[in-house]
């Protein structure tokens, strides 16, 4: 069996293991692991994610531990279905899914993974469980684009320091990356069901490459095709969402990041951002979700000190704008914080001076309605509603 050098290769760097680390600390959470037995989740099926660092995933790397590879050392196709990814997929069908942060990971902890007998009712995955299939020969049919880090914003929780690449050597390697993607997925005309998202690690109308990307995709070309959409709708205004015409049939969720609810809490938390034109561009994307031109709207909350009084105003916020969910998440040290200063962030940890009244907070009868997704908040609520 092909076996890639990242299985058992070291960390090249010092700081890598110590991001992990951080990452993948639940230290002081109350949320619980789950027995999954019975359980099935399609990523590691269907999804890739290839991150700036080249490293390639089937889910995002804050819910996993596994990395699929090194596509700047293997081609991308061999990682789809090489060892990493036959660990990841067995650890599915024993029940185990000993590679997910059981803790962090919101489709565990919200309970939203289908059992397998649900699962096996959609064709795509009634072969691959029939059969525990390790190999997939078709390929990925999700592709999480999150190669480039640029960003119009510079939020504490996710960047030190505004990342915007144009030209240079990280805009070439980023560049290679996003080039090995569209020479084997889109060089050419296909009416194979894929679906894209971008991007879960930036912006995609700050980000120059997704930026063109976007604007030269031609949708006719991929009728099968759907684009996913994840931004902090600072630049995704009227004029952009005119340029990306040509894949207006093919969107299928937009995912805005807004954290806030008043532009004094917005400012510090999404630094760089424009509360105003934040509100009017949202304005715009929940009239077009209105008139059917997308499937999904939803507006994202990353709960932190600094914010998580306004969660129940948030859902207020949500439906005023039009969207089908107001969604929540614990924040995550992204390598951005020191320790001290990240437990200043996490009031969902007992020992944290506002943890009774975020508590308190939850409570909140507006968490509890319908188009709420409380993702790995979801126990806490059941806390502190019990």
């Amino acid at each position: 069996m092909f076996k890639f050098p990242f299985v058992s290769a070291k960390k090249s760097k010092a700081t890598d293991k110590a991001k992990q680390v951080r990452i993948g600390d639940t230290t002081g959470s109350l949320n619980k692991n789950k027995n999954l037995k019975g359980r099935f989740c399609g990523k590691p099926f269907e999804k890739l994610e290839i991150h700036a660092n080249g490293k390639m995933y089937s889910c995002c790397p804050g819910w996993i531990d596994l990395p699929l590879g090194d596509v700047n050392e293997t081609e991308l196709g061999e990682l789809w279905n090489g060892e990493a990814s036959q660990k990841f997929r067995a650890s599915i069908f024993d029940g185990s899914f000993r590679y997910c942060r059981h803790k962090i990971c919101p489709s565990i902890q919200n309970d939203s993974l289908p059992t397998l007998e649900e699962a096996k009712k959609r064709p795509k995955y009634a072969e691959i469980i029939a059969n525990q299939s390790l190999i997939i020969d078709e390929g990925p049919s999700v592709i999480d684009f999150s190669h480039d880090r640029s960003c119009n914003l510079a939020c504490p929780s996710c960047r030190k320091d505004k990342i915007l690449l144009t030209d240079g050597s990280d805009f070439n390697e980023k560049k290679s990356i996003h080039d090995q993607l569209v020479q084997k997925y889109f060089s050419e005309p296909t009416d194979r069901k894929i679906a894209i998202k971008v991007t879960g690690s930036g912006d995609p109308f700050a980000s120059k490459i997704y930026r063109e990307f976007l604007f030269d995709l031609n949708g006719e070309d991929f009728p099968n095709l759907t684009v996913n959409l994840q931004t902090n709708g600072v630049m995704f205004t009227e004029k952009n969402w005119h340029k990306i015409h040509r894949i207006h049939k093919n969107l299928g969720f937009v995912l805005v990041s807004c954290d806030a609810v008043t532009p004094e809490t917005y400012d510090p938390i999404r630094k760089g951002g424009d509360w105003d034109l934040l509100m009017q561009n949202l304005k715009h994307l929940g009239k077009k979700r209105a008139e059917g031109t997308f499937n999904l709207l939803r507006m994202d909350f990353v709960v932190q000190d600094g914010n998580f009084r306004e969660m129940p105003a948030f859902v207020d916020l949500a439906k005023k704008i039009g969207a089908d969910v107001a969604y929540f998440m614990i924040v995550r040290n992204w390598g951005t914080w020191s320790n001290a200063a990240f437990e200043e962030k996490c009031i969902w940890k007992k020992g944290h001076p506002d943890f009774d009244e975020f508590m308190a907070t939850l409570q909140d009868p507006r968490l509890g309605d319908p188009m709420v997704d409380l993702g790995n908040l979801t126990h806490y609520r059941q806390l502190a509603t019990a």
